[in-house]
This record gives structure tokens, C-alpha cells and sequence, in this order.
């Protein structure tokens, strides 16, 4: 199987590369260093980010999930240079595709927003007691007349205390579904938690009391919407792949399926970070009168990182491959990809770290930033732990299941 990148492919990648390196690099250590970003620094990042066509109107979805690959390369390439990013552009993805679902009052609200880069959207699924599991999901949605009324709370919530909308999580007569939360229509609160990592990205807490919501706005009538107005054959036609996975997998894997092969490539992405950083230090630092980088431990360490970036690199694309032609091997694929990539990307951190010495260790270097935002991968969207026993249901099949 072939993973070079076609002309176009090339192309974007490269304008995204200049692009980050001119625009972000600059200000990525001072701002993370800061901690979370305001909702005007965000909105200010996702309007440059709308420059080179990353968006959540029809044309830029189209453009990034019609071609997966583009969408890893985004993972991948914004990683490398600030990895705080990677949650608010992925993060807003899940509610900005569903916008183009929904009915003509909430398109003619938002789209013109996000066509603008003015909108930021989060992924209500994990609580308290539950993490991840959609299963256990204590948040519940009652409906009233042409209303949802929500009622919980969600933990660990990536651009929770600055986002436009929220794709919550909800029990609907005790069945798991997902509903759309225009926070202007349909306020709720939100709490700011600090972390290890990811500094810049504004995790924090959702709380929903007797919050109302159209029923519209639940997914699967944002999908007949979709169906019966035709949106739905026009996503097809330029998203087949993606379309294609909500009619093999329940609605929440769908969603997190792309989701965490891009986590894999923006663990990668990270990874090539540090792994350029090591290379040039170690050829620059001179120590025992010769450069470092003409030591065999030296070499030993940068070995394990080029393999390590080479192997998962092709572990992200090829589920990136899987989840275009919707073949149904995507999860595992996904789930292999994620846990490979993001455990891997904690020690290649370590051992460009280690070739820095003690300047690996210096808050006035990348190093520890690329350490710490590396370990931050190994959690979200599914523990690489929860990714190990999917892989293990994906080959056994049906009562296999470790976690239920």
C-alpha cells in the first residue's frame, strides 16, 4: 500500500507547514506558557486557521474530511508546532459538521459564523463517574413538547469554558444519543480544570440544569433532516468514507473513530518535533571536545525515535485509509494507531529530552512543553488502555467484550 501523499495532498501540506511556522511558532511557547487561551485568542487563531482552509462550513469539511488524509496532515503538522491546538480544531469538528444537518434556523445562525472562523465547538461525552463510556451515561434528556430538557454534568471537556456549542451526551428513554446545545440559546455553566498538558486548550467542566434544547438538534433527526433536505447525499457524494461509518458503528464511535487517528498523527506530530530538536542540538553540542550527536548512545536514542515516528506515521494513515473507504476495520485500525503512537511519543519525548541533558530539562526550551503535551495524548478520546481491550473485542467479536 502507497502512502505518498498526491500532488494536492503535497501542496496543502506544505502551505499548512509555512503557514504554522510563520503564524504560530512565533508566539507558541509565551502563549502556552500563559495557560488556556481566552475565547478572543482562540476565535483569533481558528480565523487564521480559516485562511488555509481549515473551517466547518460546507466547503472546508468537505475539502478536510472528503480527503482524510487532509485531515491527518492537520493532525499531524499543527501538532508539531503547538499541540494545544489539536483539541480546538478537532473538538469543534464534531458539532460543526452536524450544524450543516440541522434545520435552516440553526444554518442561517451559524454557518455564516463559522464561513467567518467565529465559531468553537466541544464534545460533551465524558463524566464524572463514567469517563468515556457511553454506555454508563448519567446525563439525561426528557422531552417536553418540541424540547429537550438536560440535566448533568461533563468532566474533562476539551474548549469547555469558551465554546459556541456542545455535542452532549445524553439519555433519551435510556437509550444513548447525542444532542447539539447552542450555549447562546440554551446557556449552561462551565468550570476551567488545570492539567499537565495542553496548556492552552480550555478543559473544564459542563454542568446542564434543566437546560432546553430543540429535539431537532438530536442526531438522529439531524441526520433525517439531512436525508429528507438532501444534505445528506451531498455529504455522501464528497465524504462517502465518513458518511459511511454512522451506518456500520453506533453514533459515538463514528465520531471518535477519525477522532483518534488523528490523536495517533498528532502524537506523531509532536514526536518529529522533538526529534528535529534533537538532531540539531546534537549536532551543535559540543562535549568531551566532539560533537554529542557523534556519540553511539547518542545515535542509539535518535534511532529509536526515527523508527518510532516512521512506524506510527504509517499506523495513523493507514486508519486514516480504513476510515475513507468506511471498511470495517477502521476502529481497530484506529485504536491500534492511537495506543501505539501516543505511548510511543511519551518516550520519544524522554529521549530527545535526554539528549538535551540538562537543558531538556529548562522551561526555556520546547522540550519539556513536546514531554508534557505528549503525555496528555495518552488519555483523551479513549485511554490507551480502553484502546488496547477495543482492539481486543475488533478480533473476537461479539461476547468478547473486557468492559462490559
Amino acid at each position: 500500500m502507497d502512502f505518498e501523499f498526491d500532488e494536492d495532498q503535497k501542496l496543502f501540506r506544505d502551505s499548512l507547514r509555512e503557514f504554522l511556522q510563520k503564524e504560530i511558532a512565533p508566539i507558541a511557547d509565551d502563549m502556552d506558557k500563559k495557560g488556556a487561551l481566552t475565547r478572543e485568542e482562540a476565535l483569533g487563531i481558528m480565523r487564521k486557521l480559516r485562511q488555509v482552509g481549515i473551517g466547518y462550513d460546507m466547503e472546508c469539511i468537505t475539502e478536510l474530511f472528503g480527503d482524510m488524509i487532509m485531515y491527518g496532515i492537520v493532525a499531524e503538522e499543527v501538532s508539531r508546532v503547538w499541540a494545544s491546538l489539536l483539541p480546538l480544531f478537532g473538538m469543534t469538528a464534531l458539532p460543526g459538521i452536524l450544524v450543516n444537518f440541522a434545520t435552516d434556523d440553526v444554518k442561517d445562525k451559524w454557518i455564516p459564523r463559522m464561513e467567518r472562523g467565529e465559531f468553537i465547538g466541544c464534545f460533551g461525552e465524558s463524566e464524572p463517574a463514567h469517563g468515556c463510556d457511553t454506555s454508563g451515561i448519567e446525563t439525561t434528556a426528557v422531552q417536553k413538547g418540541d424540547k429537550y430538557v438536560i440535566n448533568g454534568n461533563k468532566t474533562w471537556i476539551s474548549n469547555a469554558t469558551i465554546e459556541d456549542m456542545t455535542l452532549v451526551g445524553a439519555k433519551v428513554d435510556g437509550e444513548a444519543t447525542f444532542i447539539l446545545v447552542d450555549k447562546e440559546e440554551s446557556p449552561y455553566g462551565s468550570s476551567l480544570l488545570h492539567k499537565i498538558g495542553w496548556n492552552a486548550d480550555p478543559t473544564g467542566e459542563l454542568f446542564f440544569e434543566d437546560c432546553e434544547t430543540p429535539v431537532d438538534n438530536e442526531m438522529n433527526n439531524l441526520f433525517g433532516n439531512a436525508m429528507s433536505s438532501g444534505v445528506l447525499a451531498e455529504f455522501g457524494e464528497k465524504m462517502e468514507g465518513f458518511v459511511n461509518m454512522f451506518t456500520k458503528m453506533a453514533p459515538a464511535t463514528a465520531l471518535l473513530t477519525p477522532a483518534r487517528a488523528g490523536m495517533a498523527l498528532g502524537a506523531v506530530g509532536i514526536a518529529e518535533a522533538a526529534l528535529e530538536a534533537a538532531k540539531k542540538y546534537a549536532k551543535e553540542r559540543i562535549q568531551f571536545g566532539k560533537q554529542i550527536g557523534r556519540f553511539q548512545l547518542i545515535q542509539e536514542m535518535l534511532y529509536e525515535i526515527q523508527v518510532f515516528v516512521d512506524t506510527a506515521r504509517l499506523l495513523g494513515y493507514n486508519a486514516i485509509y480504513a476510515i475513507q473507504r468506511g471498511l470495517p476495520e477502521a476502529r481497530r485500525l484506529s485504536a491500534e494507531a492511537k495506543v501505539y503512537a501516543c505511548h510511543g511519543s511519551v518516550k520519544a519525548t524522554y529521549l530527545a529530552s535526554q539528549i538535551h541533558g540538562g537543558m531538556g530539562l529548562s522551561t526555556e526550551m520546547p522540550l519539556e512543553r513536546y514531554f508534557r503535551d505528549a503525555r496528555m495524548m495518552t488519555v483523551p478520546d479513549g485511554t490507551n488502555e480502553i484502546m488496547k481491550l477495543i482492539t481486543g473485542y475488533e478480533m473476537l467479536g461479539k461476547g468478547f467484550s473486557a468492559y462490559v
